[in-house]
Order: structure tokens, then sequence, then C-alpha cells
């Protein structure tokens, strides 16, 4: 893998972009050739090139492609064809900075991913279903922060689906209590924190292990029950 990418200088100096935009365009501009086009790698390796996953690619590329850094040919059946623009021009005089040089590319270093110890895909697939069951907030969090928010929560014993019951238990416990998007916890501190544990409550037969004990039933058995279901 080529060790640096070439994308427009625009790009960098455009405000209006993400950092996700810009690791996309970078992982693109990693197979261009010197005109920054004959790109046709698949939507996979883009998404594990610049860290995130194959929807917020294609969610990327729209916009690359609307403000005018991205080119993309249609191929039915195969892979896009992407073409990174070198000289957009629509954020002033093409070519020229707002320093006032006709500078119109800038060396890029390659996106790194977050060191993980679960495999990518894995983690991808995990961090994309708990996006779709926790509860919405108003930004969308640092997508790096958290695969590695995942990674550790799974490294330290979870299990994905305590992780997603906990979130969707955390869903239902914000829409009874009316709680507004703003004060709906990051899912990044929810899972660092060991928020998520609160809210994994652990049950067999729809009861918990207090409520077995409290009906005399034998908690041994709630326990190599609960450990089976695992």
């Amino acid at each position: 893998m080529p060790n640096l990418s070439i994308i427009p200088a625009q790009a960098v100096m455009d405000r209006d972009l993400t950092a996700t935009h810009l690791r996309v365009l970078c992982a693109i501009g990693l197979h261009t050739n010197k005109l920054g086009g004959g790109v046709w790698t698949s939507l996979n390796t883009l998404a594990d090139e610049a860290g995130v996953s194959r929807s917020t690619v294609k969610r990327a590329c729209e916009e690359l492609e609307t403000r005018g850094y991205l080119r993309r040919t249609e191929r039915p059946g195969t892979t896009h064809l992407y073409e990174v623009v070198l000289d957009p021009g629509h954020l002033g005089e093409p070519g020229v900075s707002s320093s006032g040089r006709t500078d119109t590319q800038v060396i890029a270093v390659t996106p790194k991913r977050p060191k993980l110890t679960t495999p990518h895909n894995e983690l991808v697939e995990l961090v994309d279903a708990l996006k779709l069951t926790y509860p919405k907030r108003p930004e969308e969090p640092p997508y790096p922060a958290l695969l590695k928010a995942v990674d550790a929560a799974l490294a330290a014993g979870a299990t994905p689906h305590q992780l997603e019951r906990a979130a969707d238990r955390y869903r239902v416990h914000c829409q009874l209590n009316g709680t507004e998007p703003q004060y709906v916890k990051s899912l990044v501190r929810f899972l660092t924190d060991g928020v998520w544990q609160t809210y994994d409550v652990k049950t067999v037969y729809g009861r918990t292990r207090e409520e077995w004990a409290r009906s005399g039933q034998d908690v041994l058995e709630f326990d190599r029950l609960l450990e089976e279901a695992r």
C-alpha cells in the first residue's frame, strides 16, 4: 500500500467537510493515478482503509461528489470508477488558495486505523447495529473512538448480544423518560464508562436473579441457565 495520499488542498481547508469525509477521500487518493483517476477499489477496501463502514463510505462519497471533490462513474455488475478532482475550483478561483498560492494539491498521510483486538469487520458490523439501536443524539460519535470503545468492551468480556441488549434498554429508558437528544449519553461514554452494564439486566425466563430468590426458586439453577444462554 502507498505511504501517501494526494488530495485537493481545498478539501483540507473546507470547513464543511468532516474528518470522516477527508478520511474517505484520503483512502480513495491512495489508489489514484497521477491525474487523480483510475480508481476502481471496492467499497469494502475503502471502508477498511478509512476505518469506517461501507454505508459511511457511500454517504461520504455522495457529499464529496456534491461538493466537487470526487467524480464517480457507475459500472453495473462491477465496482464504480472514482476520480479525485485535484482542481475543484468551486470555493474560489480554480487552483488558487486563500493565501494566493497556486498549489492545487496537498500530500496527506494515509488514514490510520486504531489498534484493535477484535476483527475489523466484526467490529464494524456491531458498531452499525449499536448505532441503529441506540437513542439519537445531535451529533454522530467519532467512528474510530466508537470502534475502540466497542473493542475494549468486548476485550473486557462483554458479548455483542449484551451490548446490543443494553443499548436497546437504554433507548427504551430514554423514551419512557422523555430524554431530549442533547441529554442522551454519548455512545462512546456509554461503553467506556461501563454505563452499559447498568442496562444489561440479566434475566432467565423474564425474571432477574433477585426475583428467583424471592419466589423461593434455586438461584444456582438461575446461574446455570444464564451461563447456558451465553
